[in-house]
């Protein structure tokens, strides 16, 4: 005569609080990552737009007319 609603209720509770807290571990630890790793390709991505430019400049210079 016993009955188990009461036990896979309290289940549920505890799975999707530990998914819950599993996604905020994880926002925790990826979020100051995903930033460091911004802040490197934006520096990077403006050496090689630099260096684009330069290499562009050097290559296609017309020739001088005085």
């Amino acid at each position: 005569m016993s009955t188990s609603t009461n036990n896979t209720t309290g289940m549920t509770f505890w799975k999707v609080l530990g998914v819950i807290a599993v996604a905020l571990i994880a926002l925790a630890v990826l979020g100051p990552l995903l930033e460091g790793l911004f802040w490197i390709a934006l520096v990077a991505l403006a050496l090689y737009g630099g260096y684009m430019l330069f290499r562009s400049n050097k290559k296609n210079t017309p020739p001088t007319t005085y």
